[in-house]
């Protein structure tokens, strides 16, 4: 869907002579793309939740399965569903029911109502799925441990994808607006990024890569650096919005700054994996998630340079209002959601796989192909397309104005014409190098199936609290 949609830009009256328009409008392509993207990348980070459950807890609760199973088949009846009313919607074939069952025509909460509250049931349930896992090692951790900063940051997900429900097709733009992004912002790009962190430090030490201690201190850095920058610096979303000027000063000044905890947060995750490096080296076994690992690795990097660098280029005031909406946009969102939640979402695809299949069914030489394909794709889409039209986009709208910089005559000129076309051998290698060999494992896993092993023993505290000395007599 993201190749089509590219697609409809460097060729606007077909798909290789194919009239694509008849049958997969570019709107509806767009849209599916977007939440296709989103419930991908949701629904990797639900399986990983319930998958690390029992490494955690030391046990598995009795038919756990069967509710992991039911959470899976209403996940597919909210993605299959969602899919269908915004086709239907798009065709104006819902009537009335449009915004209910069709497209609400918010970007990221582009899904009917109903499906959106589906979609907050399921990710309550979720959350009582892991909390029925982690009572009982609950009961014996401080607040302060990693299983219950687990269970904070997943807690996190549904609370903050509900606020969404306050945007409404009828309520006026502004107020529509603002509690969208704090799905689009406060959810995606700070709460997911938390659960993020845990869930990779988590990881990490179940893995024996990192200790303890250094995971919490990671977990903590992140809290503490997010908590100070990132939510008030949503505020960049709503520049011209309608909100009040004291947005506009906050968000510039915190959104400006959201690139120094990104800095950071890169630092110490290379540190995190040198960390990691250094033990694996000096182990006996090969170490079988090496290619997880690397992925979790790349997270940092495109964090780093799309929702840092590519996001603080765009998010000053005096640059939004010239270049938003444009590919600059675009450019970020593609190397931040893909780069950061999409290549996570691979990195624990392939963590959770490499425990269900066997080792002489295993393709090290898939997953690497896979790691490489899908970066250097992305590093093609956004320098070889994205960021080169965005820039080109800017200075039209800058020297002539933003309505002839987002016309489709300067969009289709020769110039543009040519960088959709470049872009054509990343998307290639991005979909056949990378996506198909993360099917195989996929299918490997599930074709080879074996038993799990008994869970791993509960491990000692996380946390050691300070113990109060007696006054001697």
């Amino acid at each position: 869907l993201g190749g089509a949609t590219q697609h409809y830009r460097a060729e606007l009256s077909g798909f290789f002579g194919i009239d694509l328009a008849r049958f997969l409008p570019f709107n509806l392509a767009r849209t599916w793309h977007l939440q296709l993207a989103i419930f991908w990348v949701a629904t990797s980070y639900l399986a990983a939740g319930i998958f690390l459950v029992p490494m955690i807890a030391g046990h598995e609760p009795a038919r756990q399965h069967w509710l992991a199973y039911g959470l899976l088949g209403a996940l597919a009846i909210v993605v299959f569903g969602s899919l269908i009313g915004e086709y239907l919607g798009i065709h104006g074939w819902l009537q009335q029911a449009w915004a209910w069952f069709g497209n609400q025509g918010f970007e990221y909460l582009d899904l009917g109502r109903f499906w959106q509250i589906l979609l907050t049931v399921g990710l309550v349930a979720w959350v009582v799925i892991l909390f029925r896992g982690l009572r009982g090692r609950l009961r014996t951790e401080h607040i302060g441990n990693m299983p219950w900063l687990f269970f904070y940051s997943a807690l996190s997900i549904p609370a903050f994808y509900a606020v969404g429900l306050l945007a409404h097709p009828a309520t006026h733009f502004t107020t529509s607006d603002f509690w969208r992004f704090w799905v689009v912002h406060l959810w995606v790009e700070d709460f997911l990024e938390l659960f993020t962190t845990v869930v990779v430090a988590y990881m990490f030490v179940l893995l024996g890569v990192v200790h303890e201690r250094v995971a919490l201190t990671m977990i903590y850095l992140d809290i503490l650096l997010y908590s100070a920058g990132g939510v008030i610096g949503s505020m960049h979303h709503v520049y011209f919005s309608g909100e009040p000027a004291v947005h506009m000063a906050l968000g510039a000044f915190f959104s400006a700054a959201e690139v120094i905890p990104l800095t950071f947060l890169t630092l110490e995750a290379w540190s995190f994996l040198q960390l990691g490096t250094a033990q694996e080296s000096r182990a006996r076994k090969p170490f079988p998630h090496l290619w997880a690992v690397m992925f979790l690795a790349s997270v940092g990097f495109w964090n780093f340079l799309g929702a840092g660098i590519f996001g603080f280029l765009i998010n000053l005031p005096i640059v939004s209002y010239y270049e938003i909406g444009t590919a600059l946009t675009a450019n970020h969102g593609h190397a931040a959601m893909m780069g950061v939640y999409g290549m996570l979402a691979v990195g624990l695809a392939l963590f959770c796989v490499r425990y269900m299949a066997p080792p002489e069914r295993w393709s090290d030489r898939a997953a690497k192909i896979s790691f490489w394909s899908l970066n250097i794709g992305l590093a093609w889409m956004v320098f070889a397309t994205l960021f080169p039209l965005g820039l080109l986009q800017l200075y039209a709208s800058v020297n002539q104005s933003y309505f002839d910089a987002r016309t489709l005559k300067f969009l289709t000129n020769d110039t543009n014409r040519l960088l959709q076309w470049l872009r054509f051998p990343g998307d290639v290698l991005f979909i056949i190098g990378g996506v198909l060999p993360v099917l195989y494992l996929c299918w490997l896993a599930i074709r080879y199936r074996i038993l799990p092993a008994r869970p791993i023993p509960e491990q000692a505290g996380l946390f050691t609290e300070v113990e109060r000395l007696e006054a001697g007599g």
